[in-house]
């Protein structure tokens, strides 16, 4: 339900949007991030039963092309929204870390694993979007230039910096 919501509202981001609403989608996609993504999972779960059959959406790669397209949506309508851009940049940043792990609990023996799913990751046409127009033209808090605000060159920094390691996985 929170998928269909979310497609409602990001239809709807030109006119008008809920920045409560965002922050709470955004930490709904991080614990589904957290529990329902990566080798730990069964890919018979329930939960990817039926996301197949009410959205379509019948595999991880699906649901991750979901998560890079609310990224982009967020980072476009929502650039001048500090809280919305960090929380969404630090959903960017987890995920190219590599999503089964996290940033707080990468073991070093895993890093195959993690490489071969970032590598899911940056196949998505979403990514590459990204990797190639990351510019203020489609993301407007890059374009944001105030010199003493710290929380814009802090979201610019953690952007890249996903972006980078993004890069890398891709350039092998």
């Amino acid at each position: 339900r929170v998928l269909q919501l979310m497609n409602l509202t990001d239809s709807r981001l030109a006119q008008a949007g809920n920045e409560k609403l965002e922050l709470a989608m955004l930490s709904f996609f991080e614990q589904f991030r957290k529990i329902y993504i990566g080798d730990q999972v069964q890919k018979s779960s329930k939960l990817y039963r039926r996301l197949s059959e009410v959205l379509g959406l019948n595999d991880e790669t699906m649901v991750l092309s979901v998560f890079i397209g609310k990224i982009i949506t967020n980072l476009k309508y929502w650039g001048r929204c500090e809280p919305i851009t960090s929380k969404t940049l630090q959903l960017l940043n987890d995920l190219s870390i590599g999503y089964p792990f996290g940033k707080s609990s990468w073991i070093p023996r895993e890093r195959g694993r993690v490489i071969q799913n970032v590598r899911k990751l940056v196949k998505l046409s979403a990514v590459q979007f990204m990797l190639n127009n990351h510019t203020s033209e489609h993301f407007s808090f890059l374009g944001i230039n105030n010199q003493s605000n710290l929380t814009d060159m802090r979201c610019r920094t953690t952007f890249y910096t996903a972006l980078g390691r993004l890069l890398m996985v891709d350039l092998g």
